[in-house]
């Protein structure tokens, strides 16, 4: 009868250990949603969202809305989501976070070396864009 018991409380504990989800509420709560970043003369779009079971972000980048949508995997890594560099699909190196509300969006370009890796420019520009969440 223990040894019933036993295997039952087991099978019970593995079940919560995979049930449980990989990103953490805190991050899906902060990230997740559309922003906007305004300018005069036009503005951009992303939408970040969260499949259950995912460790990633699909990171949807509507732009102004004249070209497709280009579609990422954002992996999340201390706090941050991270794009790496996609040879001729995004060369730039990308790193969002959330700050008091608003999504600070960091890019970073890179260069290809002749295997098509991406090589770090020193000293290259960081452009840095300051997005606010559109409200539902």
């Amino acid at each position: 009868m223990k040894t019933r018991l036993a295997v039952i409380i087991v099978l019970l504990s593995n079940i919560t250990v995979f049930a449980q989800t990989l990103v953490s509420p805190q991050i899906k709560t902060d990230f997740e949603g559309t922003w906007v970043y305004k300018r005069k003369h036009y503005s951009s779009t992303i939408i970040l969202k969260f499949e259950k079971g995912k460790d990633y972000a699909n990171f949807i980048d509507v732009g102004t809305g004249e070209a497709p949508e280009e579609h990422f995997r954002a992996q999340i890594k201390n706090g941050k989501l991270i794009i790496p560099p996609y040879y001729h699909r995004n060369d730039s190196k990308i790193e969002m976070k959330v700050i008091k509300g608003k999504l600070y969006f960091r890019q970073q370009l890179v260069l290809w070396d002749k295997n098509n890796n991406p090589v770090e420019i020193a000293n290259a520009p960081v452009i840095v864009k300051i997005f606010k969440r559109l409200k539902k």
